[in-house]
């Protein structure tokens, strides 16, 4: 496996997306290759605080004034 072919099963692999047949190759790949190791903890942290951001919910005020905003629109 490649590093481009890695960083793009990355995100699936993350998720929970990615086939079975594909965990093998890019474990080994990122045992092997320390760039795409500190990648995929990168990759990982973000989605992991993008998915902690969207579990927040916004104040009845915030959600009555944009849902007003986008019907006037």
């Amino acid at each position: 496996m490649t590093c481009e072919d890695a960083r793009l099963n990355m995100h699936d692999y993350i998720s929970g997306e990615l086939g079975a047949e594909h965990h093998k190759p890019l474990m080994d790949h990122m045992d092997e290759c320390p760039n795409c190791r500190e990648f995929f903890r990168q990759t990982q942290r973000i989605q992991t605080t993008m998915k902690d951001f969207m579990q927040y919910e916004a104040p009845f005020e915030l959600q009555t004034a944009v849902s007003s905003i986008l019907a006037n629109a």
